[in-house]
């Protein structure tokens, strides 16, 4: 933004630096996905204590399905269906289409190299039903010994962590985006790369200390817990690097009020596909130069 167009915001009213975005519908999205957040700590917390997590295939679906499903999409459809933007163009349908996409495709396909790369393992001794890929990843004859197969669970399961993680990611990144409106060019954009690589560092390895506790370990753990916080932190933190960004521009209006391209439902399925694709090559790019962490 040039000196002229910072004064023209500045005499409009417009102040440097806001957290929502200035697209209402958006923003509104913003807001109630961030809601969220004490509601996904305390279903978590309530299923762990609980010793819910020791269930068979159908009640370990239905506990992560009511983890996202009600909040995330009923709950949403009900309080907007007046707003005047039809379900299909809003932001929480649209945002909720990209994230069950992307994390569809990082679950079948990615969760194996978490698996031997980075040590990740599951043990639902109750559960029989897997969902994974068939050529990726250990040996299918010795998976399910080795805990390294995935429930269907865990894909309602991960949506909910990633609809937390980007919300906050988003708003964080556009504060700081419009901190600077009008500083040089060259210095916004190494705030902007510093300020997602923070961001994607820090959820990744906020994940892996605060989830995988006393009261989840017996199911959910790495073989090698140190190395993950610090060198595997570095390898999931590439999801967020592409990820990030990504939804940020998922209709996003500027600085100066301009509309922003709206995307469509389908438009979501293919960007957060694409970063899927774009994250594989990533993690196997990990794995070439820096290999297995355990």
């Amino acid at each position: 933004m040039n000196t002229a167009t910072a004064s023209s915001t500045a005499s409009s009213g417009r102040i440097p630096g806001y957290w929502f975005s200035r697209n209402p519908d958006k923003a509104w999205g913003e807001k109630f996905f961030l809601l969220f957040l004490p509601v996904f700590i305390v279903f978590n917390t309530v299923v762990q204590q609980m010793g819910w997590l020791d269930t068979g295939n159908f009640w370990n679906i239905v506990q992560n399905f009511l983890m996202w499903v009600p909040y995330c999409l009923l709950l949403p459809w009900w309080l907007r269906r007046n707003s005047g933007v039809p379900a299909v163009e809003s932001y929480w349908l649209k945002y909720n289409v990209y994230m069950s996409t992307y994390v569809f495709w990082a679950t079948y396909f990615h969760t194996e190299y978490f698996f031997q790369i980075l040590g990740l393992r599951y043990n639902f001794p109750e559960v029989t039903l897997y969902f994974d890929s068939f050529l990726l990843g250990p040996d299918e004859a010795t998976a399910r010994e080795t805990f390294q197969k995935i429930p269907p669970s865990m894909y309602l399961n991960a949506i909910a962590f990633f609809v937390v993680y980007h919300t906050a990611s988003v708003v964080i990144m556009r504060r700081v985006r419009t901190l600077t409106p009008n500083v040089s060019p060259l210095l916004r954009k190494l705030l902007w790369a510093l300020t997602v690589a923070v961001t994607a560092f820090f959820f990744a390895w906020a994940e892996t200390f605060f989830y995988v506790n006393e009261g989840i370990k017996q199911h959910v753990w790495y073989v090698d817990m140190a190395r993950m916080l610090s060198i595997g932190s570095v390898c999931y933190m590439l999801y967020f690097l592409v990820s990030f960004p990504n939804i940020y521009r998922m209709d996003e209006d500027d600085f100066a009020g301009a509309q922003g391209e709206r995307w469509s439902a389908s438009r979501a399925f293919m960007e957060a596909s694409a970063v899927s694709m774009i994250v594989l090559f990533l993690l196997d790019l990990f794995a070439w130069v820096y290999g297995p962490i355990i």
